[in-house]
């Protein structure tokens, strides 16, 4: 989610915790992304959501009272691994294709968009429909992906990626785009947390002048028309590039991917992490057009002409904190230009 309680396509999320909202047990909400928290919160006790968001706790099975509602603490992914039977494994992939890396004065950008992202499953767990999570499409297309498994000998896996050709499906979008340093998103999540719509079934027993199904028993049947533990947060991303264009036939072709770090003829930034900033003073990178000086002890001078000669920045985070007084206030030391690295001289 890239705003608060909205997902990437700018729809509300459902899990989003609301204000004044009935929930009862069982429910599952998440909290605000910038509280940059990874756990999600069943309600045990069912009550009315308050006006304002509770602290939401950060250790497992810890509680927090709101409004009369008690929510747990609880890992979702890791919750579904431990169980006794979980259910199935759903693999999906994205692969994100932008006109400034991925195309060239050779080639015509066959989207519309800046960037496109191409999304689809393998079909496995017999699951040969298209699936819908996080409110996006991912279709079933015929694909092989192998080598994501890690090891302990210090190398990065490079796995492979392999797509039917048919049609020259393929072959056709490697001419219009150059699919070097494309990134792949691979997305590992369980069944259970698909968005609701994968769900949906209708009473096919029912016969015409009957209002409710009943066993035997004389029980009502209840149906589960939609999947109430859909949840678009619970779910791993590894991110990978492609490197190369390893195999292309008429069956197949076959990309190898990469982690970042192993990307070919890719350039690291030349920047030394020191914990001084390295930006020129009262150029670009630094930003600072005040009229305060101060000298390279922080000590201030009067805002006279002549005190301009001995306005120099000491280049640490005092000093910049001095010339942005007003960023420093905000309670958000990343609003501040500074290019060092503070924490650099600290040891384990």
């Amino acid at each position: 989610m890239s705003f608060p309680y909205y997902n990437d396509d700018g729809t509300k999320s459902e899990n989003a915790w609301k204000a004044g909202e009935f929930y009862g047990v069982g429910k599952v909400v998440r909290a605000s992304p910038q509280k940059s928290h990874t756990l999600a919160f069943r309600c045990i006790v069912a009550g009315t959501s308050g006006d304002t968001e509770p602290a939401f706790p950060r250790q497992i099975t810890e509680t927090v009272q709101d409004n009369g509602i008690t929510w747990e603490a609880f890992e979702p992914l890791a919750e579904q691994l431990l169980a006794l039977a979980p259910t199935a494994v759903i693999d999906l992939f994205e692969v994100v294709l932008t006109k400034a890396v991925n195309t060239s004065d050779r080639v015509v950008w066959p989207f519309s968009e800046e960037e496109e992202t191409l999304r689809y499953h393998a079909g496995t767990n017999d699951l040969l429909s298209t699936i819908r999570f996080n409110k996006q499409l991912y279709p079933a297309v015929p694909v092989e992906v192998d080598g994501f498994s890690f090891s302990s000998q210090g190398t990065l896996p490079r796995p492979t990626l392999k797509v039917a050709n048919a049609n020259n499906a393929i072959s056709t979008l490697l001419r219009q785009c150059n699919p070097l340093h494309a990134q792949v998103r691979r997305i590992r999540t369980f069944a259970k947390f698909l968005d609701t719509e994968n769900f949906n079934r209708t009473q096919s027993s029912e016969t015409e002048d009957s209002n409710t199904v009943t066993t035997q028993g004389g029980d009502n049947v209840v149906y589960q028309g939609t999947n109430d533990t859909a949840d678009p947060d619970a779910k791993i991303i590894e991110t990978w590039y492609i490197d190369r264009v390893s195999s292309e036939n008429l069956q197949f072709v076959e990309f190898e991917l990469v982690a970042r770090l192993d990307l070919t003829n890719l350039l690291l930034p030349r920047r030394t992490v020191s914990e001084f900033c390295p930006w020129k003073y009262r150029q670009e990178e630094c930003g600072y057009v005040g009229d305060a000086c101060f000298t390279v002890d922080d000590r201030q001078l009067p805002p006279v002409p002549e005190s301009f000669p001995q306005d120099v920045c000491g280049k640490r985070l005092s000093s910049c904190k001095l010339r942005f007084p007003e960023r420093v206030r905000t309670d958000d030391p990343e609003s501040l230009p500074f290019g060092g690295f503070p924490g650099a001289r600290l040891q384990a």
